[in-house]
């Protein structure tokens, strides 16, 4: 066989073997002088040995013993205790056995078994109790937990949340009981447990005092839990006695085997002298041939290195030229070596080939690049990517140019600052709810800026042009109001019909009728008059909403002022019944939008009935804390198959298939929009109720006496004039109010000079309120002016030197509305 087919394993083993047959012959060499130390320590084992062993068997069954019995503490299984125990018993049993014949050991190790008894009689019962204190433990985090939560929440009272609190400390001084180590501990919490308890009951109400019970039967068991605690510390007190009394004895032990070690130490250094020296002329003779030892792995060594080094060193520099760059890099193929090196000779190959194949991929991965850089260059949308502190590593050409940013402009570090250096603001909406912002310029472009994160915490974000969009959403908005309009137009004809009919019969009978007679039937034309002119307004109140910025708007009196509206709209055999709760209820929407999408519900609620029938509309807050507004119906309902199309686009659900299929759409786009959420539950025949859901918001509606000074009203309208000046009397206004355009212009031209003006813009005799606006505002440099319309115009008639001190609202006037317009105009000096 050749040496080169051999591997250095077995080329080591073979010098290996040979070291190894030099170290044979100095064992043979050195045998007969331990076999004759062998004999005499074999003689001494018999005799000082034997009684060793068996001190320290003595001792090694004490210290097991000493260490398991507190062991015994902290099992809680029954299985684990029983093992335990019937080792801790067999210890002692090999303890008695050792013990026979000694007189004092047998008696520690009698005492020593009576002190474990003991141990093993107290464990149940403390387990026991241990576990029903564990258990009530846990049942009082319970309600621990309960009781913050009740705490916390946004919608209790302050009497609710105090007696919350007070169950709360209930609870922690139970808990408190359940962990004390002392007995002054328990008492001081007995103690303060009963105070609490007794204070909360003097004032609880019943649900309070059903809580209080449901503590006390917690903290019960088998018995109270200060008793229970106070047992489980007696307890432990007799435990700690028999370990103690254990490792008092498991000491004597010791010391008793200790006496036998010494004394079996002092025969054996007596041995030990005369065993050294016969060991000595045989450590001479080791010596010599352990110099032949090394002799030999010298040379074996010398021969093995030369070998492995030398490839080693090849095969290094080959790997390092490689790792340069360098891949014509080679090694010779003269070494046909079979063993470990020649195996990394074929290695270095292998890596070679994948250095090569590693290079083709890299020039594949920086093709795929190019073709990144090419799509985040030229993609319609801005794309910004940032790490994880929020500074911009990258952006594309086009985020500056859908930003409308200045080339002059500076690098900036994070999202934030490029949009502080562009034209565009964010819009006050509620998108962020759907995933993604609204920024909006001066010149009516909207951006939509949505983020996605990276897992290491960075992000990439996109800028979107959507103004095409939002006018499109806009105008099927507009749609779906036409629609609806021309739904109640066709319900409130029949009404029109009737006060004209009333008003041609008394004018017929007006013309033949005495004075008193022709008072009552005038009487019953301005009647009929007065309830035309409602139906009018409600009808323009309607029609006159334009998409508006989301606002905080309470539901509640949304709806209550909706109420004649709805009844108008709906047939005259569908009643109606709206249930709000007395309180207000706050969200960030559009009224206008909400005020469509209520409409439009009730609308199709009524014409899904066929016949008579009912629709009830109610307000409530959901166990989420979600505002729902439920419009539910008794018509013929909707199938399973046509109910999951129901807020599809140009879906319509009407059997007669007219409509545009709008309607659920938009109502499902506006409540998603506004952060909320759309349920629809239906069966045919028996109904539909759709149910809308808004987070809510706090309340903010404007405090009294918020404004002071004094304010001129101007309208024609009674009704329209006596709200105007309540609501300004609610900010904290001194109102005058003018029922014409002479009054009001006579008011503004006497002394004092008014602090605010709020005038109709459609005044009797063709009258026009800007006239009156433009007077105030140059004649009173300090004067603010608002105009109001039920219709109001796309433009402000006014000097552009006085826009700053004008505002204008929609009618009918709303305190909350008038505070928010005041709020942006400037206080006079």
């Amino acid at each position: 066989m050749k040496l080169s087919r051999l591997s250095i394993r077995t080329r080591l083993f073979f010098a290996i073997s040979l070291l190894s047959v030099v170290a044979a012959v100095i064992g043979i060499i050195a045998f007969y002088t331990l076999e004759r130390a062998d004999r005499q320590i074999e003689l001494l084992h018999s005799v000082s040995l034997a009684e060793v062993s068996r001190a320290l068997e003595l001792s090694q069954s004490t210290a097991t013993l000493s260490k398991s019995a507190p062991f015994l503490l902290s099992l809680n299984p029954p299985f684990g205790i029983s093992t335990e125990t019937d080792e801790i018993y067999a210890a002692i049993a090999r303890l008695e056995d050792m013990a026979q014949g000694d007189a004092d050991l047998t008696l520690s190790v009698a005492r020593m078994r009576a002190a474990v008894d003991d141990l093993v009689e107290i464990i149940p019962q403390q387990n026991r109790i241990n576990r029903d204190i564990d258990a009530i433990d846990q049942a009082l985090e319970v309600l621990l937990r309960r009781y913050r939560q009740w705490t916390t929440t946004r919608v209790a009272t302050a009497y609710q949340r105090q007696a919350w609190a007070g169950l709360q400390q209930l609870a922690m001084e139970a808990v408190g009981t359940a962990r004390a180590n002392t007995l002054i501990s328990i008492g001081e919490f007995r103690q303060r447990y009963t105070k609490i308890r007794a204070d909360i009951l003097a004032v609880a109400t019943p649900l309070v005092a059903d809580n209080v019970q449901e503590i006390d039967r917690t903290i019960t068991r088998d018995d109270t839990l200060f008793n229970l605690v106070y047992r489980n510390l007696a307890i432990s007190l007799d435990a700690e006695n028999a370990l103690f009394r254990i490792r008092t004895e498991a000491e004597r032990i010791n010391q008793l085997a200790a006496q036998k070690v010494t004394a079996a130490r002092q025969r054996l250094e007596a041995s030990q002298a005369d065993t050294r020296a016969r060991l000595a002329v045989a450590q001479w003779v080791m010596l010599a041939l352990m110099a032949v030892s090394l002799v030999v792995a010298v040379i074996t060594a010398v021969f093995v290195s030369r070998y492995v080094v030398m490839n080693l060193h090849r095969i290094a520099q080959a790997m390092r030229r490689l790792a340069a760059g360098d891949r014509a890099t080679r090694l010779e193929r003269r070494l046909e070596s079979e063993d470990e090196i020649g195996q990394l000779f074929s290695a270095f190959r292998i890596f070679r080939a994948n250095a090569l194949r590693l290079d083709r991929n890299s020039r594949l991965i920086r093709r795929q690049n190019t073709l990144f850089s090419r799509v985040f260059e030229n993609i319609t949308d801005g794309v910004v990517i940032t790490a994880a502190s929020g500074r911009i590593l990258a952006q594309n050409r086009r985020t500056g140019d859908l930003l409308r940013l200045p080339e002059t402009v500076t690098a900036p570090e994070t999202v934030d600052d490029l949009l502080a250096q562009s034209p565009f603001s964010l819009r006050e909406t509620a998108m962020t709810a759907a995933g993604y912002l609204e920024y909006e310029s001066a010149a009516g472009h909207v951006l939509e800026l949505r983020r996605s994160p990276f897992p290491d915490g960075g992000a990439v974000w996109l800028f979107s042009e959507v103004t095409e969009r939002r006018l499109v959403d806009a105008r099927l908005a507009e749609i779906q109001r036409v629609e609806t309009l021309g739904k109640v137009t066709g319900e409130v004809a029949h009404d029109f019909g009737n006060i004209l009919s009333t008003i041609s019969g008394n004018l017929h009978l007006l013309e033949r009728a005495d004075a008193d007679t022709a008072t009552r039937l005038r009487a019953r034309i301005e009647d009929a008059v007065d309830l035309g002119v409602t139906l009018t307004e409600r009808l323009l109140a309607f029609a006159r909403k334009q998409h508006l910025e989301p606002q905080r708007t309470d539901i509640v009196d949304l709806l209550d002022a909706m109420r004649d509206l709805l009844e108008i709209a709906l047939p005259e055999t569908v009643t109606l019944s709206v249930i709000t709760p007395d309180t207000p209820m706050w969200a960030m929407i559009d009224p206008g939008q909400l005020e469509s999408a209520i409409l439009n519900l009730c609308v199709n609620a009524g014409q899904a009935i066929s016949g008579a029938g009912h629709i009830e509309i109610s307000v409530y807050q959901d166990t989420g804390g979600d505002i729902a507004l439920a419009v539910s119906d008794d018509g013929h309902g909707m199938p399973a198959e046509i109910l999951r199309y129901a807020t599809e686009p140009f879906f319509t659900a009407r059997r007669d298939g007219g409509g545009t299929g709008l309607g659920l759409s938009m109502v499902d786009g506006f409540v998603h929009q506004s952060g909320g959420r759309l349920h629809i539950a239906s069966e045919p025949e028996a109904g539909t109720t759709v149910t809308l859901f808004f987070p809510p918001v706090a309340d903010t509606r404007p405090m009294p006496a918020r404004h002071a000074g004094h304010a001129v009203v101007i309208d024609d309208d009674p009704k329209a004039l006596n709200a105007a000046a309540t609501a300004l009397r609610t900010l904290g206004f001194d109102v005058t109010t003018a029922p014409d355009y002479a009054s009001g212009q006579a008011l503004l031209n006497a002394a004092p000079r008014p602090d605010l003006v709020l005038s109709d813009l459609k005044l009797e005799a063709q009258h026009s309120g800007w006239d009156l606006i433009r007077q105030a505002l140059a004649r009173h440099p300090q004067t603010r002016a608002i105009a109001m319309s039920t219709q109001l115009p796309a433009t402000d008639n006014i000097p552009p030197a006085d826009t700053h001190r004008f505002g204008r609202v929609a009618k009918p006037v709303d305190a909350q509305v008038l505070a928010q317009v005041l709020d942006r105009l400037p206080d006079p000096d």
